[in-house]
Order: C-alpha cells, then sequence, then structure tokens
C-alpha cells in the first residue's frame, strides 16, 4: 500500500512539472554567431529569455518561450534585426565557368555597387536598413550625348537618430565610389520609425 501511495505522488509530482514546462519556439534560425548574439542581447535587455542553440555549418538558431514569440518578432523588426545579408563584389562576381554577355556583366557590376555601398551605410549609428539603387546608362561612346549615372539612397532610421545631418557625407560617400558620378545626380531620403508605445 505504501508503493501505490508513492507511486500516485510521484505520478502527480512529475505532471505538475510537465504541465509547468516552457513550449519554446525557433525564432530565427541559421543566423552567424554575431547576429545571433546581437538579436539575444536585443531580447535580453527587453527582459526576454532566449537561448543560442548551434545549427548547420557553424549557424545558429535563437530559440524563445513561445508565449513571448510576437513581442520578439515586433521588437526585432523595430531594431532592424536580425540584420539583412549582403552580397559584396566577391560573392555576386564568383566565377561560374559561363561566359556572361556584356550587358549581363553590367548588370550584376550595378548590384554589387549597390549592395556593397547599402552594406556599409548600414553601418552607420542611427542607422536600421539602407538600400542603395545605381543607374549606370549604357551610353555609345561615340554618341554626341551621354546619359549621366545617377543614384538613390533609402535609408530606415531609428526615430531618434538625427541621420538627416549626414546626408552630405552619404552623398560624398556614394559619389567617391561611383566613377563618374555627379554629386548633385544622387538623392538621400530618410524614412524615420515611429517613436515606441508608451
Amino acid at each position: 500500500m505504501q508503493f501505490y501511495r508513492q507511486l500516485a505522488i510521484g505520478l502527480a509530482a512529475c505532471s505538475v512539472m510537465l504541465t509547468g514546462c516552457k513550449e519554446e519556439t525557433t525564432l530565427h534560425s541559421q543566423l552567424e554567431e554575431r547576429q545571433a548574439n546581437l538579436v539575444m542581447a536585443t531580447l535580453i535587455d527587453a527582459g526576454i529569455a532566449c537561448r543560442k542553440k548551434e545549427g548547420d555549418e557553424n549557424l545558429w538558431n535563437v530559440i524563445i518561450d513561445s508565449k513571448d514569440f510576437a513581442k520578439a518578432v515586433n521588437l526585432l523588426e523595430s531594431n532592424g534585426l536580425p540584420q539583412r545579408s549582403y552580397q559584396g563584389v566577391s560573392e555576386v562576381f564568383k566565377k561560374t565557368g559561363m561566359v556572361s554577355s556584356p550587358s549581363e556583366e553590367r548588370i550584376r557590376f550595378m548590384d554589387a555597387l549597390a549592395q556593397d555601398l547599402s552594406r556599409t551605410i548600414s553601418t552607420i549609428d542611427g542607422v536600421i536598413d539602407a538600400r542603395v539603387h545605381v543607374v549606370l546608362p549604357e551610353n555609345d561612346p561615340f554618341a554626341k550625348n551621354s546619359l549621366p549615372s545617377s543614384a538613390a539612397v533609402a535609408i530606415r532610421s531609428r526615430w531618434d537618430a538625427d541621420v538627416e545631418d549626414l546626408i552630405p557625407q552619404i552623398k560624398s560617400l556614394v559619389r567617391n565610389a561611383i566613377e563618374g558620378l555627379q554629386y548633385e545626380k544622387i538623392t538621400v531620403t530618410i524614412f524615420k520609425d515611429n517613436p515606441p508605445k508608451k
């Protein structure tokens, strides 16, 4: 009789423990370790418990309690995390063994330039994300009139950052990165995030 009583108590304790277990979910997967650490630091600062689990090929998954999922997604979105991955010139121009047309090479070159510039501008304090669009017209070398190159920069900034003051420096950065681009042919548009709700 004593054995059955102890067995019943043990089963009841196990039931309570199982009921109290957290249901976890993967918030982000296949992140580089630096990105995973940035995500975790932001979550922990906001009081959201999380852990890091190793995935494939030295990449990491961030695990959180399911009940915190919506709050965590909104928090990371407002902080521009995880940061968008960019392909640089070396990745875009990997040798594939196939012959590309001059037009294809030109388009890939413009894309590589735009991604490199986007990545650089995204590292500026206060910038959450940046996109650069480059236009390099395919001018006829024998034509009298040629179309000028141009660039458009779209920046998403934190609500409390004064990125507008940096527009001249950003335009100079873009001009110096693209051969033949004139300063007045560069536009920079800044979109500020809304302040957090109290």
